[in-house]
């Protein structure tokens, strides 16, 4: 899916001045009253990319408890909060809760525009690490039972010889296993699968 800028915010004239600003400058824009709108539109999609520009107040669940109980399920998509009832206690609170920024209304464009741009940016980023990670859980997945433990205990640094002894396998078939956990995670040494371990369970 094409990253875009996902604007939530029930006040109409919001969403038509900034929403026709952005498309000026290029940017596709999806503009919803709510937050439920934005969640029936969008349930059933690929991971969204691009950045969320939110609101507070709003009917039904406010954007800073959204952002608490369902922001994890957007990990790509910034969330630039915007408010006009901005105090110290709720940016804190924002920020807290994984916002990108936080900006009061009446809203000053240029730097807006600015940490957009930075969102944007970051989203692809996120993407990136997103898709690798995904090829690398694809790999990860091609081993066998057997190829897992002997995987586990390569990186835990313990040598063939120590793994045979701990599986009760022969040398020869703890040697297989490895030839196949490289060949299945298309890697060429230890230095490598650690590599790709750490990145696979990062957070």
């Amino acid at each position: 899916m094409s990253a875009k800028v996902w604007l939530v915010d029930d006040d109409l004239s919001v969403r038509e001045s900034l929403g026709f600003l952005l498309k000026a400058l290029d940017y596709e824009v999806e503009d919803f009253a709510d937050l439920a709108a934005f969640e029936a539109a969008t349930q059933s999609r690929e991971p969204l990319r691009g950045c969320l520009l939110l609101d507070v107040r709003m009917p039904g669940i406010s954007g800073l408890s959204w952002l608490a109980e369902q922001g994890d399920r957007h990990p790509l998509l910034p969330v630039i909060i915007m408010t006009g009832h901005g105090t110290i206690d709720a940016c804190r609170r924002a920020f807290r809760q994984g916002a990108f920024e936080f900006y009061t209304k009446p809203l000053d464009i240029e730097p807006l525009l600015e940490t957009l741009h930075q969102a944007m940016n970051e989203s692809q980023q996120r993407a990136d690490r997103w898709q690798s990670q995904q090829g690398l859980q694809a790999r990860f997945a091609l081993l066998s039972a057997r190829e897992s433990e002997v995987m586990q205990l390569m990186i835990a640094g313990h040598t063939s010889k120590a793994i045979a002894r701990d599986l009760s396998l022969s040398p020869r078939t703890v040697e297989a296993h490895r030839a196949a956990v490289f060949a299945k995670l298309e890697l060429n040494n230890l230095a490598q699968l650690i590599h790709a371990w750490q990145q696979l369970n990062q957070v």
